[in-house]
């Protein structure tokens, strides 16, 4: 089995696994801190917006952040982990909104066509994937000229002595947490894992340009423990 394909796998396992205690674990891991990125990511997204797709969405923050904001407009909501979806799917009813759809598919190959969206979010999710570059490829593809595009990703912060920190207690504590808690040890060593194997906010943006968007802007939070990549498809500009 190629190293990309056990990494698509073993990202998948961990999240049907966890589906069930994923956003419990995010409030406790990060003490709520995440929920005001995303509430940030949902401010910058453009109320012009009509046609919007979050890939990689997980249990639904950003689609239901952006189906409350753009009332009247659709929002597609994909991710890989069907048990991921189903918990989306519960809290979408939760909240009464009509305009979201979601659906299993994989990041590397989106099943839309080419143009079909304006705005395009990814949080959290580019570095499970196996190849960054193909993601953010199709996300350029399905874009449509002048449409936008967010990736949120989490990271190690910039100083030497709080990246330290962070990375001891992402290694050490948060298994430990997520065993106590939740009876998921290994789970929750990914997170260690997946953030100090991927590349950096620079290594990124290099991508993100070479994907062909264009006024590329980007924004860290918490010294770097989170960063916001945003850019323009080339052609027409909406927004």
């Amino acid at each position: 089995m190629s190293v990309e394909r056990d990494k698509e796998r073993r990202a998948h396992s961990v999240f049907q696994k966890i589906s069930f205690c994923y956003d419990f674990m995010n409030d406790i891991i990060t003490l709520g801190i995440h929920r005001l990125w995303k509430k940030d990511l949902i401010k910058s997204i453009p109320v012009e917006s009509k046609m919007v797709l979050d890939v990689c969405c997980g249990t639904g923050d950003i689609a239901i952040g952006m189906g409350n904001k753009l009332k009247t407009s659709q929002i597609t909501a994909l991710d890989f982990s069907e048990r991921m979806l189903q918990v989306a799917e519960k809290r979408t009813k939760a909240a009464h909104l009509k305009n979201i759809e979601f659906i299993q598919g994989n990041a590397l190959f989106l099943p839309f066509k080419d143009n079909s969206f304006d705005t395009v979010t990814i949080s959290f999710g580019i570095r499970n994937t196996s190849d960054y570059k193909k993601v953010l490829d199709e996300i350029h593809r399905v874009l449509m000229p002048g449409g936008v595009f967010f990736c949120m990703e989490a990271s190690y912060p910039d100083p030497f002595i709080l990246r330290g920190v962070l990375s001891a207690y992402c290694r050490f504590i948060v298994p430990i947490m997520g065993k106590i808690l939740v009876k998921s040890y290994g789970e929750y060593r990914w997170l260690d894992e997946s953030v100090g194997a991927f590349i950096s906010k620079e290594e990124l943006t290099v991508l993100v340009e070479g994907a062909g968007f264009t006024e590329i802007n980007l924004r860290t939070f918490l010294f770097g423990s989170c960063t916001l990549h945003s850019g323009i498809k080339g052609g027409v500009d909406e927004y």
